[in-house]
């Protein structure tokens, strides 16, 4: 896994849904930042950020987070190894596990609003980008192909939509939830930038 790469693409991603939408995701000189720290001493910036992610890691795996609504409590611990022998301590917010894949979800919920707030959703597609460059994945040391899903929920929504429902289908869903204009720019780009990147999002009701 190629870190840098990484951070482009995610980079990338943000511009375009702020062009296409005139949403501001906050600064991102901080993902700048954290790629040039990266290449300037990268055995410096493992040892320091192993551990720190180590704890992070722990500390959320016992914790729900009030922003996350799940279908269930099935947080995991995952690390990931880059190519420079950099390991990366996180947590996924829910695992579906079958015999074809494992799903990686990561869940972003809003009790009062139609929509997550733009800081989760930009979080959540940096986690996306970041689950579906994975070029390989284990469970229990065996190999098992992986998809990453972005789930943004919320208790006022009706219905449900997804990256794979069709245009007729994303239209009745603006239409139910009286999405404003901003709001159809919002989860169309982030449709399409799901699309591009081999990833899975769904927009849907969940107390």
């Amino acid at each position: 896994m190629n870190l840098h790469n990484i951070i482009d693409k995610a980079r990338n991603s943000y511009e375009n849904i702020e062009l296409s939408t005139g949403i501001k995701l906050h600064n991102l000189n901080g993902l700048d930042n954290f790629k040039e720290k990266i290449g300037k001493d990268v055995s410096l910036f493992m040892g320091f950020s192993r551990g720190k992610a180590e704890k992070a890691q722990l500390r959320e795996f016992v914790t729900l987070q009030p922003k996350e609504s799940l279908a269930t409590l099935s947080k995991a611990k995952i690390t990931i190894n880059n190519y420079l022998g950099g390991k990366y301590f996180l947590t996924v917010d829910e695992i579906l596990l079958t015999n074809e894949k494992v799903s990686l979800i990561e869940g972003k919920h809003t009790k009062n609003s139609l929509l997550p707030s733009k800081g989760d959703i930009k979080d959540g597609l940096l986690k996306m980008i970041l689950y579906s460059n994975l070029s390989e994945v284990a469970v229990d040391e065996k190999e098992i192909p992986s998809e990453a899903v972005l789930c943004l929920t919320s208790d006022e929504l009706k219905g449900a939509i997804s990256s794979v429902s069709s245009v007729d289908e994303i239209a009745d869903f603006f239409e139910e939830n009286l999405f404003s204009s901003t709001q159809k720019q919002l989860i169309e780009i982030v449709i399409s930038e799901a699309r591009q990147n081999s990833f899975v999002v769904k927009v849907q009701f969940s107390k």
